[in-house]
């Protein structure tokens, strides 16, 4: 998934289990957001990030996968429904 010069972000919101910060999910997903055209939706459960298991990650540290994923212009969610 890549930005796109029109529209600043991605058009998710992720979240994770409270107690253990794990468990993450997209919440919810902008329609017509790059998140949205390649097929993301609500409640699809973020198994990996550019090729990294976060299953047992911790949220934080998820993030941060992700936002250097969009400094790369690069991002690759491997996610389930």
């Amino acid at each position: 998934m890549k930005r796109r010069e029109s529209y600043d972000g991605l058009g998710i919101l992720l979240s994770a289990d409270v107690d253990t910060r794990l468990q993450h999910c997209i919440r919810d997903v902008e329609v017509n957001s790059p998140a949205y055209r390649v097929g993301l939706r609500k409640n699809d459960r973020i198994l990996g990030v550019n090729g990294v298991d976060v299953q047992n990650v911790e949220f934080a540290d998820v993030l941060l996968l992700i936002k250097r994923g969009l400094i790369d212009d690069h991002l690759q969610l491997t996610v389930v429904n």
